[in-house]
């Protein structure tokens, strides 16, 4: 996990605030489902599915060596089709919860966001884990309340 603190110097590029690099769980009914980065912008909150080293990812990623992050950030979404985006604007709700295990409970960032023209409520979950897998209770408690407090804090809760 890491917090990136950039000052905007007036050139509307987009800012990252926060990020959980290759050992964030994309959890479906407390399963995981996919696994890559999070990232949050003072625009969006973005999953990036983990990907296969390849040759011709390494040398488009090389091309974007002086990008823009917003456009570094949309070639990452388009390297997986299960990446994904959501705009700040659309979350409505950020919350910790926890299920049951053994030896002790297992926390995750839990997300409410609209989605489409009818604004229907979708929900997303995410769990973070480091290669440390000793490391249990209290700092992933810690780590899923530092992403709910800089989640409320870019979109102004």
């Amino acid at each position: 996990m890491e917090d990136i603190k950039k000052v905007d110097q007036g050139t509307g590029e987009e800012i990252i605030i926060r990020q959980h690099r290759r050992w964030t769980h994309l959890l479906e009914k407390r399963k995981t489902v996919g696994q890559g980065s999070l990232i949050l912008t003072d625009r969006r909150l973005l999953f990036l599915h983990r990907v296969e080293d390849s040759p011709e990812i390494k040398a488009s990623i090389r091309k974007l060596a002086d990008a823009p992050m917003t456009e570094v950030l949309d070639h990452a979404l388009s390297l997986h089709k299960k990446s994904f985006q959501i705009p700040l604007t659309a979350i409505v709700r950020v919350e910790v919860g926890t299920f049951a295990g053994f030896p002790l409970p297992h926390f995750f960032l839990w997300l409410s966001y609209l989605k489409g023209r009818n604004n229907i409520v979708y929900e997303v979950s995410f769990q973070f884990t480091t290669i440390q897998r000793g490391i249990f209770f209290e700092p992933q408690l810690i780590t899923d309340l530092g992403w709910k407090r800089a989640i409320q804090r870019a979109i102004g809760k």
